[in-house]
């Protein structure tokens, strides 16, 4: 057996053999040629963004139905009326024989409110409740989609209940629309659709500011929302007899619609300079021709000598920069965590377009988070790019075009977040236009090859 000093030894040798055997670290050089050879390049472009209000957008919900109204300067009036289904707690209620109605009201969940001005914190808004009379099924996903033709005038609240602040407030219902649901079957207990087919929900409203106040909104939790009916039944078979019982009914299960409009159609501007203004629901956004895009890219292309050759984006950053506000209580409340790029596609009419916010928000790591050191909004859309790119103009559609607005975010029960295009918050900002210093820019980040 070789001793530990022989072994020592032995290793010794050899590594100052292999020490001497020179390194030559350009052999094979010759073999690669320069169009092989990858290089990163940084070109960065002024974005040609120009403000336009978006189509009738998308108005469904599964956070909360948003109430009130609220007046800006700059971007004008923002107002939301709401409406939801209203489910039964119960699949096996059986209201006995001949039960006599007590009384009937609903406790709504007011959980947050938003106000400009802290005068406008305990405002009173007058709220009204009304029967639909139409379901609110698929043609009903959009803004402005419920009209008056879709619910009863006549409101189903007793008296003149205001909202004055964030908590429960309770409303009495009349005793027609009580007796409405005290008429339900046990077959429509046990069956959603027919229940639905009968009773179908609520649309809620208040007034608008008359005045030239700021106002305030409020936000509606869905599925805490109550409805209580009040009855005394008789059961002979339970043997019951003239029982004071309360039957509990959801409203705001799952979803609902918010009737929402704007005011900033007249930001409207197809050269914008100094100011870039962005708005959530379907106010004004950023929009960028992807015709325009796409022939700013394949000038450059011209330009570099690059149009028989492939080019590789590692990064494509598309950034928006914004200055200091005066007043940051405002800023604060109202301005987005998140902006991002959209696309829209028509659904049932071409008025009526879906926006969605582009695919890769799902992998890529900068989401369009605001950056407040930077003071900037920052998002990756490199496969959008890489795609409008490779793509000839002649096939660049309206549906490759972008929208800039706030994105909103939420987990579902197994912990995964979801993005998608806020039309549940009230948010807005100025953002840094063409114009400006610090402007609207891509970023891109590349390669170029040739085969």
């Amino acid at each position: 057996m070789m001793s530990v000093k022989k072994l020592l030894a032995t290793g010794l040798f050899i590594s100052t053999i292999a020490s001497c055997v020179p390194n030559n670290r350009e052999t094979g050089s010759e073999l690669i040629t320069d169009d092989f050879l990858l290089t990163a390049k940084i070109a960065t472009f002024d974005v040609p963004v120009t403000n336009k209000t978006s189509d009738s957008v998308q108005a469904t919900t599964g956070k909360h139905i948003m109430l009130g109204s609220l007046k800006d300067e700059i971007f004008g009036e923002v107002y939301s009326d709401g409406a939801s289904v209203i489910i039964p707690y119960s699949d096996s209620t059986y209201f006995g024989e001949n039960p006599i109605l007590r009384s009937a009201y609903i406790s709504l969940d007011i959980d947050t409110t938003l106000f400009l001005d802290p005068s406008q914190e305990g405002i009173h808004q007058n709220i009204k409740i009304y029967k639909l009379i139409s379901t609110l099924d698929s043609t009903k996903n959009f803004t402005n989609s419920i009209t008056e033709e879709d619910y009863d005038p006549i409101p189903i609240n007793k008296g003149n209940p205001i909202i004055y602040k964030s908590g429960r407030m309770r409303i009495d219902l009349t005793d027609e629309y009580a007796q409405e649901l005290l008429n339900t079957t046990r077959e429509e207990f046990q069956d959603f659709k027919l229940f639905t087919e009968r009773i179908k929900g609520f649309y809620i409203k208040t007034d608008r500011q008359k005045t030239t106040e700021s106002g305030r909104m409020n936000f509606l939790n869905l599925g805490s929302s109550i409805l209580y009916l009040n009855y005394n039944m008789t059961d002979p078979e339970r043997d019951i007899y003239d029982l004071d019982t309360t039957e509990s009914f959801s409203f705001g299960y799952s979803l609902a619609v918010n009737n929402f409009q704007t005011g900033s159609s007249h930001l409207e501007n197809d050269n914008p300079s100094e100011e870039l203004y962005i708005e959530s629901l379907n106010g004004i956004k950023g929009h960028i021709d992807a015709r325009r895009l796409k022939q700013m890219l394949d000038t450059w292309i011209d330009e570099n000598g690059y149009t028989d050759r492939t080019i590789i984006l590692s990064r494509a950053e598309l950034r928006l920069p914004y200055e200091a506000p005066e007043d940051y209580t405002v800023f604060d409340k109202l301005t987005p965590n998140y902006i991002y790029c959209f696309t829209n596609i028509p659904n049932a009419t071409d008025t009526l377009r879906f926006y969605k916010p582009l695919p890769e928000v799902d992998y890529v790591s900068n989401k369009g988070v605001i950056d407040r050191s930077l003071m900037q909004y920052s998002m990756d859309i490199t496969s959008y790019i890489q795609e409008l790119i490779s793509t000839p103009a002649e096939e660049i559609e309206r549906k490759f075009d972008l929208w800039i607005a706030p994105m909103d975010s939420y987990t579902d029960q197994a912990g995964y977040v979801y993005f998608d295009f806020d039309n549940t918050n009230y948010k807005r900002i100025v953002l840094n236009g063409p114009a400006a210093q610090r402007k609207p820019q891509l970023i891109l980040t590349y390669t170029v090859m040739q085969y």
